[in-house]
């Protein structure tokens, strides 16, 4: 008898060594991609892992049966694609070579997370974490499935937007769940309409938990953000986040469900910043509810509201003790500019009418305070930052104590993640105190996370390759019966490859037509041998164009050559 598994269908107790379920006929033939823990895995002795629900820069999300309570819950394994290698016959999770010492600090910060969530129990607003294992050399968190409709969905079926009290009455348990985390130290960096999901009883949760570096742009893992609910601390790795980050989120959350619309992504508005206030964009939303979400969402961290009550409170009335105007640092630091400026001005109207009078010694002592007050005013020569690191310069005071930088990324071949790549102003430029510098950054080159191709019809694959921008070439497969023809029988690129856009090539290889009747003379001459071999590809010279199906539309939708 092998292990004891439950059936994914029916519920029921069965021997994984069986072909199907003997109660309801469910097959329990794996369908989950290579890579991947087969179907009817039994885990910790106690989960039977059922079917892939998704992939992320983290690792594989798994729908299982918590075979103790007989009840379904979901399981995440963590296996972040860009530090992991494979997995070994026993399961286990190999990082790749020289990759070691980061698996297991990032692994770490799995396993705090989510143990810290089992301690916090249930919550209305929050999806509960039941369990971590440790196992197969990596972690896995056991949570409740994700049920209702995504909130996303729900906004994008409805006509209107809600009203602040539909607003309130959905959203508050959410708010006391991130308001639970943070009394934990715990943060989600994850909050958006995506990640929150309205049960059958019309009451909300917050799904969606993360590490650090799944929500962080720039991070060592494939990050996985939200824009327009993301923090602008979120797009640097060099920036600190904290409960203000998750109250920016909360803050986009009511703007979206209110106006309707997507805010715009704060690595957007640190730009240039276009984001209307929300009673702009809905002239019955509340003065008062339109000010809360402005100050939840201000771009420095240090200008938010600092706790989801704060904001919880803002919304739900206003507030007493402070008036609906309230001046930011930096407005704060114009005005202050703007008085200055003023004094400077009366000062000179003075001189100039001394002067006229013809005193000699007014004139000559308002000269002085004149030539003293511009010699207040200091200019910085800008330098080249092309080539340096942003994290180096950002935290550097010999520029920041003039200039103020901003920060754009783009993806490179040419400069390594986080490297400077162009400066909107040049070197040798004179500027004035305060000037605010855009400095593009790169984010390395772009990458994609190879899909599973294998046995799947040829049209259907570059249709997911050229959404991921993976280039690709296509050469015909004798078939020698094994595949179903049309369908992607090889590959060299395995699934969950880490592919560098542009720059890599990877090599399909399509299955032709079995042949009816095997012809002895002339396979001998032409078929490769048993078991679908590919075929050779022939030599491409510099002067012709590859058999390539290139994403980017170059190669004319990279039909199969003939063979």
């Amino acid at each position: 008898m092998g292990e004891q598994i439950v059936c994914s269908n029916c519920l029921s107790n069965a021997d994984s060594g069986l072909p199907a379920c003997p109660y309801c006929g469910q097959s329990f033939e794996n369908t989950n991609p290579a890579g991947t823990l087969p179907v009817n895995t039994l885990l910790a002795g106690r989960y039977t892992i059922g079917r892939v629900l998704a992939l992320d820069g983290e690792g594989v999300l798994y729908a299982a049966i918590d075979n103790s309570a007989t009840r379904r819950v979901v399981i995440k394994e963590y296996v972040p694609v860009t530090i992991c290698a494979a997995r070994s016959r026993d399961g286990s999770v190999i990082p790749r070579q020289g990759r070691e010492v980061l698996f297991k600090t990032t692994r770490m910060d799995f396993v705090d997370l989510y143990r810290s969530l089992v301690a916090l129990g249930r919550n209305d607003g929050l999806v509960q974490v039941l369990d971590l294992i440790e196992e197969n050399n990596t972690a896995y968190a056991v949570r409740e499935p994700d049920e209702g409709t995504p909130l996303l969905t729900y906004l994008e079926q409805r006509a209107q937007p809600l009203t602040q009290s539909e607003a309130l009455l959905l959203l508050r348990p959410v708010v006391y769940g991130v308001e639970a985390m943070h009394r934990m130290g715990l943060l989600h960096r994850g909050i958006s309409p995506e990640t929150v999901f309205i049960t059958k009883t019309g009451s909300a949760k917050l799904s969606g938990y993360a590490t650090l570096g799944l929500r962080t742009a720039d991070s060592e893992l494939k990050s996985q953000m939200f824009d327009g609910y993301a923090a602008p601390e979120q797009y640097a790795v060099a920036e600190f986040d904290g409960k203000y980050t998750d109250i920016y989120g909360l803050g986009a959350l009511f703007y979206r469900v209110l106006t309707g619309k997507t805010p715009v992504p704060a690595n957007l508005r640190r730009m240039n910043d276009t984001l209307p206030p929300a009673h702009t964009v809905d002239k019955e939303i509340p003065g008062f509810v339109s000010a809360a979400i402005a100050r939840a969402m201000r771009l420095a961290p240090g200008e938010r509201m600092q706790s989801a009550s704060d904001l919880l409170a803002a919304i739900t009335a206003p507030e007493k003790d402070e008036g609906g105007f309230r001046l930011t640092q930096r407005q704060i630091k114009f005005l202050a500019l703007g008085a200055a400026g003023l004094v400077l001005v009366a000062a000179v109207s003075i001189w100039a009418i001394v002067s006229a009078s013809g005193g000699g010694e007014a004139s000559s002592s308002s000269s002085s305070s004149s030539s003293s007050g511009s010699s207040e005013v200091e200019v910085f020569t800008v330098p080249s930052f092309v080539g340096k690191k942003y994290t180096d310069l950002a935290s550097n005071q010999a520029y920041t104590k003039y200039v103020s930088f901003l920060m754009e990324h783009e993806f490179s071949n040419d400069y390594k993640a986080g490297e400077v790549m162009r400066q909107s102003h040049p070197q040798g430029t004179q500027v004035a105190e305060d000037t605010v510098i855009t400095l593009t950054v790169s984010d390395g080159p772009e990458t994609a996370v190879m899909p599973e191709v294998l046995r799947r019809p040829q049209a259907d694959v570059e249709a997911d390759l050229k959404a991921l921008k993976i280039k690709y070439a296509l050469y015909p497969l004798v078939n020698d019966g094994s595949y179903v023809a049309g369908t992607v029988a090889r590959s060299d690129t395995d699934m969950g490859t880490v592919v560098e856009i542009g720059k890599t090539t990877v090599t399909l290889y399509i299955a032709g037509e079995a042949p009816k009747q095997p012809d002895s003379s002339s396979s001998s001459q032409t078929a490769p041998p048993a078991g679908g071999s590919e075929v050779t590809p022939p030599p491409v010279s510099s002067d012709t164009t590859a058999p390539s199906g290139d994403a980017g539309g170059e190669t004319g939708g990279g039909g199969t050559p003939e063979g």
